[in-house]
Parts: structure tokens; sequence; C-alpha cells
């Protein structure tokens, strides 16, 4: 079967050369994803190890699962990861997603993240993130769902440093399943240890026996996570199900052990979970998978079946194929976050390659970072004219818990993907409409993919 990885691996090179002769140099690409990339500083929890972001500081560092031990700072179990958004929770699902998702960017263009000279700070970004999914793996079948309350804490408008409401912590376990974020996190740790395999293969081998007793979990005891964690209802529930989750966890440990029996069950659960048509008219995300594992299993297999899968889900996104798209070009499949969607899709695009799919990818990521009628790149310090004034309270950084003062943002977020534009292209840098202006993990994940993957030789390394 070392002959699948290789194949997918090729695929990966072919799919690159594609993306080279296709797509034209337009931006400074590995400028972009340093930028990209820095935003996940800004999202950090717990006691901070540089001044990478000034205005940032320790923060959250009681967090902690019940009865676990102080380390030696005295800080809790669950004081690191990322802050989900413009808020102060840490939901694991969403968490889980971004590293995955990260991870998978840095698989695919290693070569590439080196050519930016950004080896170091991406693997700090993936990190932060894995090693809190391991600190909330407290047990065999016992994973921390969520710390903070989102009601308490989005009554909240001020920086992390300054918080002081109660900041409870959610379990799963055998009697309360999650399937979704055990299974998430199983995938992240799976293409972690890929991602860390050969600069660090003591740390590699400690996140896949952690994917391997999650995707167990989360397998064997079933149940859907919101069911259990309530308070998520309102903000990441899970209309999807589990059923994507359990076959993305199989695949990932399929392509970071090379063992058969995960590449097998995939496949198994593949045709009777219905993961292709569920990937139809839809997109990826923190809460759907199905699209990225019909890629994965197409690249990875070469099945007819699987590539028909992706490329109708790929075409629906195209111009004709069905989803709406904004008089500008943004294909536009919802309010909440358009610009999420559609570079996640883009990244997806741009793995599977093709001169089609790279270059809707590429328009994609044009009209995100500026060529648009309103001229706006939706990446904050990327371009000329950028937003000023996320919904997102560190950079805000209120000191009287006050949304509307003071009145501009005191700190640029740079790399920030915020929400975008309404369907007819318009968008306001309104602080309060988090529907357009709010950021997140998972909105900068897919943009980081899509990046690093159109990075050519005319990409310039960073300083």
């Amino acid at each position: 079967m070392k002959s699948l990885i290789k194949n997918y691996i090729f695929g990966v090179v072919i799919a690159s050369l594609v993306i080279a002769a296709t797509a034209q140099q337009q931006h400074d690409y590995c400028d972009v994803l340093k930028k990209s990339l820095m935003f996940y500083k800004a999202q950090r929890a717990g006691r901070l190890p540089d001044n990478d972001i000034p205005w940032r500081g320790n923060s959250a560092l009681n967090d902690s699962s019940s009865g676990a031990p102080r380390d030696k700072n005295g800080d809790g179990n669950l004081s690191g990861g990322y802050y989900d958004a413009g808020d102060h929770v840490k939901f694991a699902l969403p968490m889980a997603y971004t590293i995955t998702m990260l991870a998978w960017a840095y698989n695919n263009n290693v070569v590439k993240v080196e050519q930016c000279n950004l080896t170091k700070l991406f693997l700090e970004d993936i990190k932060w993130g894995s090693d809190w999914l391991i600190a909330a793996h407290v047990s065999e079948f016992e994973f921390a769902a969520q710390v903070g309350n989102g009601q308490a804490d989005h009554a909240y408008w001020g920086p992390p440093e300054n918080m002081t409401m109660d900041r409870p912590t959610d379990m799963i376990s055998a009697d309360k399943p999650g399937t979704e974020v055990a299974c998430e996190a199983s995938a992240a740790l799976a293409a972690t240890s890929m991602a860390f395999a050969q600069k660090d293969p003591e740390y590699s081998a400690t996140c896949l026996n952690h994917s391997k007793q999650l995707h167990v979990f989360g397998d064997k005891y079933r149940g859907v996570y919101s069911d259990v964690v309530t308070d998520a209802v309102t903000f990441y529930k899970s209309w999807s199900g589990y059923k994507d989750e359990i076959v993305w966890s199989s695949v990932w440990l399929y392509m970071a052990t090379n063992d058969t029996q995960y590449l097998t069950k995939a496949q198994s659960d593949y045709s009777t979970f219905a993961i292709g048509a569920l990937a139809q008219k839809n997109s990826h995300d923190w809460d759907l998978k199905a699209p990225g594992i019909a890629l994965l299993l197409a690249n990875l297999t070469g099945n007819q079946s699987y590539k028909a899968d992706i490329e109708s889900y790929l075409k629906w996104w195209m111009p004709g194929g069905g989803c709406p798209v904004t008089p500008g070009g943004l294909s536009w499949i919802r309010q909440w976050g358009p610009c999420r969607y559609a570079a996640t899709t883009a990244f997806l695009a741009t793995v599977y390659g093709g001169d089609s799919y790279v270059k809707w990818a590429q328009s994609q990521v044009n009209y995100i970072l500026g060529d648009n009628p309103l001229n706006m790149s939706y990446v904050i310090g990327v371009g000329s004219k950028f937003p000023l004034n996320p919904h997102h309270r560190a950079s805000h950084h209120s000191p009287t818990n006050n949304i509307g003062m003071p009145v501009q943002n005191t700190y640029e977020l740079t790399g920030a993907l915020v929400g975008g534009p309404s369907q007819d292209d318009s968008w306001k840098d309104d602080r309060t409409d988090y529907v357009r202006n709010e950021v997140a993990d998972d909105y900068n994940a897919g943009l980081v993919g899509v990046i690093a993957t159109l990075i050519n030789k005319d990409s310039k390394p960073t300083n």
C-alpha cells in the first residue's frame, strides 16, 4: 500500500506544477502566508513564550480540567490553545479542525513553506494547537470539548488578559460521548504527526498515539457532541452529525501510519455513510469534512467514484455550477463568513489540481485579496485597503467593556480574514457587524492552505 501514498504525493507534485504554470503572480504570497500565520499568535491563550504580538499577554492561566495538576508555573493543563474567534471560548471542534487544516496545508507544501522561510512559524502555530489537544485528552476515553461559557464570555467585551468570569470545562466521555470532537482531534493529531515526523520524531509518535486512542474513543462511543456540550449548540452545533468525522479520522490515520486497516475502514464507512452525497452542494468546514474526504480518497486511490464526488463538488462551486456568485465574482454560499468558505474550497481545488479548478481558485484568492468592486482586501494588513475594525475583543482593546469605545480598534489584527461581503458585494467596516466582520481560527485555516499552495518560483522569502 506504500504505492498509494506515493501516488498521492505524486498527485500533489503534479498539482503544484499546474498551479505554477496557471496562476499568475499578482500578490506576494510568502508575505500573505506569513501574515496569515501570525494571526494565530494573536489568538493564543495561556502563558506566551514570546513577544511577537506585543499587545497580547498571558491569559486564561487557570483553564483546567477537573483535578488536573498544575504545571511548574502554576498554570492549568488547559491554559494554552487558541481562542476561537473574536471571543475567548476554546471550542475544541473548530480548534481541532483548524489544526487538521493547517497541518494538511503544511504537509502538502513543505518545500514551498521552506522557500518562504516560514517553516518555524508554521510548525509553531500547529504545535500550539496540537499541544492543547494532547492536554485535553486527559484519559483514554475523556476529552475536554469546551473551556469557557459562551453566553458569559460573549457578555464581556474586553481583552482576554482582563477576564475575570468563571471558565467551566465541558468534558466528553464514554458516558457522555462526542464523536465529532474526538475524531476531529484524532485527525488533527494524525496530520500533526506527519508534520513533525522528520523534525521531532518523539513528538510525532506522541501525537500519533493520542490520535489512535481518540479515533477508537470517537468510533466506539458514538454520540453527537453538542447533545452533551449544550452550551456549544448556539455557537457550534453539529449540523452534519458525526459520520464524516469518523471517516475523516480514518483517512488521516491511514496517511500517518500506512496501515491499510484504516484505509479499508474509511472506504467501507464512506459507502455506508453516503459521504459522497453528503459532500454535494455544500462547504468543507469545521462541521462537514465530506468534500475533503472525497478529495483525499480520490488522490490516494485514483478511484473514479471518489474523483466523481470531488469533481461534482468543485464544479458546483464554479460559475454556472449552482453556487451563488456575487457580481464581483466571489462564490458566495452563505452570509456568515463567505470568504472563509470560498478560501477553503479554493484550497481543495488547488490540492486536486487541473487548469479549470486552479483558475477558479485563483479568482477567489484575487477577490479576497482586493480584486473586487470595493478594491478591499478582506485580509487585514494585506494590500492598500483592508478592514480596520474587525469584531475582535483583543485588538479592539476596550478598557471599559464597551464595543463602541474606542471608536477605532487599538491594534491591527494582522493577517486575519474577516467574514466578507454580502451577496451584492457590499461591505462595511463595522465592528458590531459580527456576520461580516468577525474573524476566526477556522476562517484563516483555508486561507493559509490555498496561499501556501499558490506559492511559486516568483514568491520571495520573508525576513
